[in-house]
């Protein structure tokens, strides 16, 4: 009886909360309304040509069973039958023009990257949600999200249990090691700076247990994703494991860090260095949010840092 009440509250908690998100007929007049998180669009009929602007979001789509009309160009991978899709100008620079050519009846785009779009989309009267897909906490609730905007409720739970279960499995094994001491470094073409929790690829060390040496000074706000962090601070700390995460050129930017390294006394007595144990890691999986990709992510990091 308690577990039957308890599922009751839950159910009941679920339709009260936005950020659960849901789909519903408005006044009988055969609407349509979505609601993600705080965002809600109301339309005359399901979507039956989604354009989604950006990676991830498709990825997500095509995960759950969805499809799009038209993509962005971008480096970052996508579904192989994504790729033949039109496509609309760079990620950050859409082409207008060649959207609204595709007649889409609902686009979604991320807030931080196609904002600039926003009147446009309005003046053009083209459906839409600007997301604010950021943290590895965002993964879940925009599954099922896109399985709603697709009607693909069934398959969307299905993925979304098979990525928890697939998150649960390398914490567990993560929880049973003594925890690994670790810093997670942002290099870009001008410094190099630690991350804390609040970005991507440090929000998994977290989540798998290990110590990051920067929350340990209590003196740094770790209110941002990344701050400041000296090479005397770093041979102060000595982890046994340097994770890097790239933005900008990668290739030549792991280079030059990498010859410092081998090259540069402060660096080379690190015993991180000296073992090895110095790891350049994927952008599309440790500096953006890698989504359904997360625990492969996760699973990389524990075996880098237990060496399995």
């Amino acid at each position: 009886m308690k577990k039957l009440l308890a599922a009751a509250a839950a159910a009941a908690l679920c339709l009260a909360l936005t950020a659960c998100g849901s789909t519903k007929s408005d006044g009988g007049n055969g609407n349509v309304t979505y609601t993600y998180k705080d965002q809600t669009i109301t339309m005359k009929a399901a979507p039956k040509r989604v354009v989604e602007l950006s990676a991830p979001l498709i990825n997500m789509a095509y995960a759950v069973g969805g499809t799009s009309v038209a993509r962005p160009e971008t480096s970052s991978p996508i579904p192989e039958e994504a790729k033949s899709l039109p496509t609309l100008g760079h990620v950050q620079n859409i082409n207008m023009e060649t959207l609204v050519g595709m007649k889409p009846d609902l686009v979604l785009g991320e807030k931080n990257q196609n904002s600039k779009l926003e009147s446009l989309l309005k003046s053009n009267k083209i459906p839409y949600l600007l997301i604010q897909y950021d943290g590895i906490n965002d993964n879940v609730p925009l599954l099922k999200f896109m399985g709603r905007i697709y009607d693909q409720q069934a398959k969307a739970d299905n993925v979304v249990k098979t990525y928890e279960e697939g998150i649960k499995a390398v914490e567990d094994k993560a929880a049973a090691k003594t925890p690994a001491k670790v810093a997670v470094l942002r290099a870009t073409g001008k410094d190099v700076t630690a991350e804390t929790p609040k970005s991507i690829c440090a929000s998994m060390v977290e989540m798998l247990k290990m110590d990051n040496v920067i929350t340990s000074h209590k003196d740094i706000k770790l209110d941002s994703k990344t701050v400041p962090y000296s090479l005397e601070q770093l041979s102060a700390d000595d982890p046994d494991t340097i994770f890097i995460v790239t933005m900008g050129r990668q290739d030549e930017i792991n280079k030059k860090l990498d010859e410092s390294m081998r090259n540069n006394p402060s660096w080379a007595h690190l015993k991180a260095v000296q073992n090895k144990h110095v790891y350049f890691l994927e952008p599309d999986l440790f500096l953006m949010n890698p989504g359904i990709r997360t625990p492969e992510a996760m699973e990389k990091l524990y075996k880098l840092a237990y060496g399995e």
